[in-house]
């Protein structure tokens, strides 16, 4: 296979992916905002969904204070913010594009439609229709794109490839969710109410994650923080967990490369070796300091990428 067409199959995974978490995250506090106690303030919950999406600087340089619906705008239809849905379905339309020789035509047309309902929304109708049923729409879309990767495409190398992008870019989106909560929690003020909003900051979190349901049943309570890092992180069965991203990571890698031992120098290596390490971390090193520990698992997940990018995508 041609690198260049590797590359496009895997950012096409990458961006769709992306474009699923951050409709998913935009949802959840969309109805955060409408339940949310008296105490929560409105700014702290758009600012949240900026920070997750990775386009507060951003937002801030063009607008002058925090309004909903100009947030929703910025994150679901500004083309030009690399941080939004828009932004991330043009370039995951563009790449399928590139690779329409190697999908099948009912992958390329789901990704196609996909598009053209977000590039054909105005600003009017966003507002008319508002966040709640835009990011609906997005994830039933998304979710038709994801049973025509793994239902019409042969489970080869372009299967494994599209599904690398879509694992490393969940991995990394999880990680900026988890880190994202951590520190809206850790700003809330140590008053009466402080254990009620730590507790909507972690289903929010949860929810954002597909996780809550999941979790409240895997350990027969509502889950606490520490619950839901722990599940987060090392649950090997739930396919939004980190560790369980990381060992298909590892799997799709081996599909390709059909080699059983690899140089330590090599990304395959590298890959395994993160696995071996989230594996075997505890939850009391986790909550040493989350925060470091997150920031650092982000770091490795974006070497492992680079190292995937300069190996088997540059040309």
């Amino acid at each position: 296979m041609l690198s260049r067409i590797a590359g496009n199959l895997f950012w096409m995974g990458r961006y769709l992916e992306r474009t699923e978490h951050i409709s998913r995250y935009a949802q959840t506090h969309y109805f955060f905002s409408i339940d949310a106690p008296k105490s929560v303030e409105k700014e702290h919950i758009l600012e949240s969904v900026l920070n997750m999406a990775g386009s507060y600087v951003e937002y801030l340089d063009g607008h002058g204070k925090m309004e909903t619906l100009e947030v929703a705008h910025f994150i679901g239809l500004n083309e030009f913010n690399a941080g939004s849905i828009k932004h991330s379905v043009m370039k995951a339309r563009e790449n399928a594009r590139g690779a329409k020789d190697s999908i099948s035509s009912e992958l390329w047309q789901s990704v196609n439609t996909y598009y053209h309902y977000v590039n054909s929304m105005d600003k009017a109708t966003f507002e008319q229709i508002g966040i709640y049923e835009f990011s609906k729409k997005v994830l039933e879309d998304i979710s038709v794109i994801k049973a025509n990767i793994d239902n019409s495409l042969l489970h080869d190398e372009v299967w494994s490839i599209i599904h690398l992008g879509q694992h490393i870019e969940r991995a990394t989106q999880v990680i900026r969710m988890i880190v994202t909560k951590i520190n809206d929690i850790n700003r809330i003020p140590k008053k009466e109410y402080y254990n009620m909003l730590e507790l909507f900051e972690n289903i929010n979190l949860l929810k954002s994650t597909q996780a809550y349901d999941m979790c409240k049943i895997y350990y027969r309570e509502v889950p606490s923080m520490s619950h839901s890092l722990e599940f987060l992180t090392l649950n090997r069965n739930f396919p939004n967990s980190i560790v369980y991203n990381l060992r298909h990571i590892e799997n799709c890698l081996m599909r390709i490369t059909n080699v059983s031992r690899h140089q330590t120098d090599s990304l395959e290596f590298y890959a395994s070796k993160l696995l071996a390490m989230i594996q075997y971390t505890s939850l009391q090193e986790i909550e040493k300091e989350p925060l470091a520990f997150y920031h650092d698992l982000l770091n490795r997940v974006a070497k492992l990428a680079d190292m995937l990018e300069k190996k088997y995508l540059q040309y």
